[in-house]
């Protein structure tokens, strides 16, 4: 079965120029703006999309105005307490994907809390945020090692399996907090 070419005259219909892109290296998909997304050039598939919900919440978003943040709220607070709620769930290690109930239940705990209320935060964000620590971690223990002396304590063992692992320590003095 040929593959359908993208039509430019959708570039111009009143139901699609408002979404619909062509894709420059491949005639035969059409691009969504508004979802970010590619499909197959056939008019089914595009007037399929067109009433999907994802395409719809997405268009009905765009089309919103941008919402006022509360009285006495910056996104810092929210973008604070999010990093905070992440960093909670590493530290006590309890499984990511408990963000999204975490979230949903502190919001209603705290109906009255502002920043409660601008919360977005869900597993890819957190994971996103957990990464983006790591990093920073990961440079500043680089910087703290290469001006300051360390010893490296290295532990293998095989389990009862014959999988093998190996333990590497770093001991380092913190000038900043006095401690190994």
């Amino acid at each position: 079965m040929p593959k359908r070419k993208f039509r430019d005259a959708w570039l111009h219909d009143e139901g699609f120029r408002e979404w619909i892109r062509k894709v420059d290296d491949d005639d035969s998909k059409a691009y969504c703006a508004v979802c970010e997304c590619t499909m197959v050039t056939e008019i089914t598939t595009i007037k399929r999309h067109q009433t999907c919900r994802r395409h719809t919440r997405a268009l009905a978003q765009r089309a919103a105005p941008a919402d006022q943040p509360p009285p006495g709220v910056r996104d810092d607070d929210v973008t604070r307490a999010e990093i905070k709620l992440a960093a909670f769930l590493a530290d006590y290690n309890i499984s990511i994907n408990t963000i999204d109930h975490l979230t949903l239940l502190l919001k209603d705990i705290f109906p009255d809390s502002a920043i409660a209320a601008k919360l977005s935060l869900k597993r890819t964000k957190a994971t996103r945020i957990l990464h983006d620590i790591s990093q920073i971690a990961q440079e500043q223990l680089h910087i703290s090692m290469r001006d300051n002396t360390f010893c490296i304590i290295i532990d293998e063992t095989t389990d009862i399996s014959t999988c093998k692992s190996c333990a590497v320590v770093v001991k380092l003095f913190n000038q900043v907090s006095g401690k190994i």
